[in-house]
């Protein structure tokens, strides 16, 4: 229940956030789009009620730890524990953005969408208050974990509501000129602080391999690679697509690549459910090793071992198949199957995790 509400949380955050930022773009720069109104006020509420499933399951273990009830328990956490303090601010925040989006002005007013960018924004903050690099670093990582956040969020969630809601092709080169800049700026500026970010979090990679937290990071990182190929062909070869088919519909490649968008979002989720590996070997002693891990991993497993990586025939050959489905990908832009795109994207990441996997040692 936990991974699927963290999973649904980020997407929330996403389609408020792209929402948000598209109502601040002139029409003439943006596809004609529908978004449901009741939507944004769905995702408005759902990011304190989802938010507060890992505060009520940790308010659950805590009373039965120190016998006292469910509500003399949460009170002392919203009071006295970071995430939940971050947790009231953001029911706050909440509240102040659904007031927002209800207002009947607000759909015409070209200032409110500012307003509850700005409120979109307090909510990812308070989001890194909460996580597990604000506790290992309150400063650092609150900083770290937001300018990762922030920047996916803008990115995938512009991708998200345009890919879903855009109802014709009209304005898609002006809207292209400004989001394929954005969207690099944003991807960069996401993959610079996930890398800081992992120095403390994951200081130990590879070895995070055995635990869930690490084998969640590394079926993330594989799916970046799909996302990115995407990303890079709807930018940058839209133009010579449409010279050469003029029935030409991007809208169809943008979903696509949401999807696979969703799953990098689903896997985070996942992750911000988990141990982080700060000490491999110590973690695994509260923490069972990965499923995955013990079932792929060939020698006897010890939680004192170290991961390392010998390149065998079957895991050159699941790479080399891996790069080959992302070949894939540009071949089917040529021919205009975004479905065929999508299968090749998500191949590529399961060859390589199987490459990765079988080259442990």
């Amino acid at each position: 229940m936990a991974y699927i509400s963290e999973s649904l949380l980020y997407v929330s955050f996403a389609i408020l956030a792209g929402a948000m930022l598209l109502r601040l773009v002139p029409e003439q720069l943006k596809p004609t789009l529908t978004v449901p109104h009741w939507l944004l006020i769905a995702c408005a509420v759902a990011i304190p009620v989802l938010s507060f499933i890992p505060i009520h399951q940790l308010n659950v273990s805590y009373a039965a730890s120190f016998e006292l009830s469910y509500w003399e328990m949460l009170k002392s956490l919203l009071l006295d524990v970071k995430a939940g303090t971050a947790w009231t601010w953001t029911l706050l925040s909440s509240l102040g953005l659904l007031f927002l989006l209800s207002a009947r002005s607000f759909r015409n007013d070209r200032h409110m969408p500012k307003v509850a960018l700005f409120i979109v924004l307090l909510l990812v903050i308070w989001l890194g208050y909460a996580s597990h690099a604000s506790s290992l670093s309150s400063m650092k990582g609150l900083i770290v974990h937001t300018l990762h956040f922030l920047p996916v969020t803008l990115w995938l969630g512009t991708l998200f509501v345009v890919g879903m809601f855009a109802v014709d092709g009209r304005n898609w080169e002006s809207w292209l000129r400004w989001f394929s800049p954005l969207a690099v700026g944003c991807s960069l500026l996401a993959l610079a602080a996930g890398f800081t970010l992992m120095t403390f979090t994951t200081p130990q990679y590879l070895n995070g391999w055995m635990l869930p937290y690490g084998q969640a990071m590394l079926i993330k990182h594989l799916l970046i690679v799909p996302l990115l190929l995407l990303a890079y062909t709807n930018g940058f070869r839209y133009k010579s697509m449409l010279k050469r088919n003029p029935s030409f519909m991007p809208g169809r490649w943008l979903r696509a690549e949401a999807v696979v968008a969703a799953l990098v979002l689903a896997a985070t989720g996942y992750m911000g459910q988990q141990a982080p590996p700060h000490d491999v070997k110590v973690t695994l002693g509260s923490v069972p090793p990965s499923p995955l891990f013990t079932s792929l991993f060939k020698g006897p497993f010890s939680p004192d071992m170290g991961v390392k990586l010998q390149w065998s025939m079957e895991s050159i050959l699941m790479l080399i198949a891996a790069g080959l489905m992302a070949y894939g990908i540009r071949s089917a832009y040529r021919i205009d199957r975004p479905y065929i795109a999508l299968a090749s994207g998500l191949l590529t990441a399961v060859f390589g995790y199987f490459g990765l996997m079988f080259a442990m040692s």
